[in-house]
C-alpha cells in the first residue's frame, strides 16, 4: 500500500460506526460472508464467515464498508479514488490483494483464527486496542455431571452476555470450562453466537468429542469455528482416537502437560502427520519448564503452529494454579477476558480479579482503558 494513501477527515466524513453484514450474491459460484464492526478510530475487524479475524486500517475498513454496501469494485475504485490520492492503477491492485485474500479464507477455512494480512497495511496482533479480541465464557466449573457449583447462569442470561459482547463489537468468543459440555445449552449458545456471526470456539477435555461423531456434528453443525482439545500424551491413548476431528473442516489445537523426562515432540508429529493444526502446552511441573522450553524451540524450528495467550480451564478454589506452572506468556493481557460462571468479568490470566458483573452492567461500564 502507498505511504501516500492517506485519509482526508477535513474533506471527507468519516466511515461510519456500527456492525455491517454482507452476503454474496445467490448466483456467485464462491458463497461466503462477511461481518464488519467500524470502530471509532475508523479502524475495522472483519469477520469471513464467522471463522478468520481480520484486523483493517482506516483504508481497508472504508473499502470493506462499500462492499458491505453491495457496491461493484468498478464503484468501490471510483469512490475511494473521490477519497484518496492514490493513483488508479494502483488502488486497483490494492482491491484486488483485499479480494484475494478473503477468497484464499474461504477456500481454506481449516486454519487458525488468527488475525491476518489483508493487503491495507493491517494492524498487527501487539497494536493497541480498546476493543477485546476474545472473550472466554466459562459456563461451569463442574468437571462432572454432579460436581461443583449450582450457582450457573441460564441460557438466557449467557445470551444476554454474548449479545452485550457482540454490541462492545467483540469478535470472538471461547466457551470454557469446567467442562463445557457438560452443559446441556452448549448447542443453543454455539447456535446464537453462530447467528451474530461471531467466531465461535471451544475448549473441552471430553471425549465425547472423539467418540461421538453425533454430537461433534451437532457442535459443527451449530457454528463452532475452532476448538482447543486437551489430550495428555502420558494417557498413552491411541492417536487414532482424534481421527473423527481431524478429518472435520475444524481447526484443532491439540493442549497439553509437559512431565519432567516427558518425550514430547515425536508425539506431536504425529499428531502433525494426523491432521492437528496447533499445539499449546505448558508445564505440568515446577521441574518440566526445561522440558516445555525445548519443545517450544523444536516446534518453532519445525514451523508447527504454537498458540499461545489462550485460556485455561477453571478449577475451584485453585484459580492460581494452572497460570503458575504455564510457561505461555500472554502479550496482550487487556486483550482477553473471562466471564465466569457466576457472569462476573475477569481479565484472562487474573481470574480472581473481578471488574464485576455483566449480568446487570454493560461491557463499556466495567472495562476502562488498561
Amino acid at each position: 500500500m502507498p505511504k501516500q494513501l492517506r485519509v482526508t477527515p477535513a474533506t471527507f466524513a468519516p466511515t461510519p460506526l456500527g456492525f455491517y453484514t454482507y452476503h454474496t450474491p445467490e448466483e456467485d459460484p464462491l458463497q461466503y460472508r462477511l461481518h464488519l464492526r467500524v470502530l471509532p478510530d475508523e479502524t475495522g475487524i472483519l469477520i469471513v464467515n464467522a471463522t478468520s479475524v481480520l484486523r483493517l486500517n482506516p483504508t481497508g475498513t472504508y473499502i470493506a464498508w462499500l462492499k458491505m454496501r453491495g457496491m461493484s469494485e468498478q464503484e468501490i475504485v471510483e469512490h475511494s479514488l473521490q477519497r484518496y490520492q492514490i493513483e488508479e492503477a494502483a488502488l486497483e491492485h490494492d482491491l484486488r490483494n483485499f479480494n484475494q485474500e478473503i477468497i484464499h479464507i474461504v477456500n481454506n477455512p481449516d486454519q487458525a483464527p488468527n488475525l491476518a494480512e489483508t493487503g491495507f497495511d493491517s494492524l498487527s496482533t501487539e497494536t493497541p486496542s480498546d476493543v477485546a479480541l476474545r472473550v472466554n465464557l466459562c459456563l461451569t466449573d463442574r468437571w462432572e455431571e454432579q460436581a461443583g457449583s449450582d450457582e450457573e447462569l441460564s441460557t438466557e442470561q449467557w445470551m444476554a452476555i454474548i449479545r452485550k459482547l457482540f454490541d462492545a463489537g467483540i469478535p470472538q468468543v471461547v466457551f470454557i470450562g469446567g467442562e463445557p459440555t457438560l452443559r446441556s445449552d452448549l448447542v443453543d449458545l454455539l447456535s446464537y453466537t453462530e447467528q451474530l456471526g461471531m467466531v465461535s470456539g471451544l475448549l473441552s477435555a471430553s471425549p465425547r468429542l472423539y467418540q461421538d461423531p453425533d454430537y461433534l456434528d451437532t457442535l459443527l453443525d451449530s457454528g463452532l469455528d475452532h476448538l482447543i482439545l486437551e489430550f495428555d500424551p502420558e494417557s498413552k491413548q491411541d492417536l487414532d482416537l482424534l481421527k473423527p476431528i481431524f478429518d472435520q473442516d475444524l481447526f484443532t489445537c491439540i493442549r497439553f502437560p509437559v512431565h519432567y523426562h516427558s518425550e514430547s515432540f515425536a508425539w506431536t508429529k504425529e499428531l502433525v502427520a494426523a491432521g492437528a493444526n496447533a499445539f499449546s502446552f505448558y508445564a505440568a511441573e515446577l521441574d518440566a519448564h526445561d522440558q516445555a522450553a525445548h519443545l517450544n524451540h523444536q516446534l518453532t524450528n519445525q514451523g508447527i503452529h504454537i498458540e499461545h495467550d489462550l485460556p485455561f480451564p477453571v478449577y475451584p478454589g485453585l484459580s492460581q494454579q494452572a497460570k503458575l506452572f504455564s510457561p505461555e506468556v500472554s502479550v496482550q493481557e487487556p486483550a482477553y477476558y473471562t466471564v465466569m460462571p457466576d457472569g462476573s468479568l475477569t481479565p484472562q490470566d487474573f481470574p480472581e480479579h473481578s471488574l464485576g458483573s455483566l449480568i446487570n452492567t454493560d461491557w463499556h461500564e466495567l472495562i476502562v482503558k488498561l
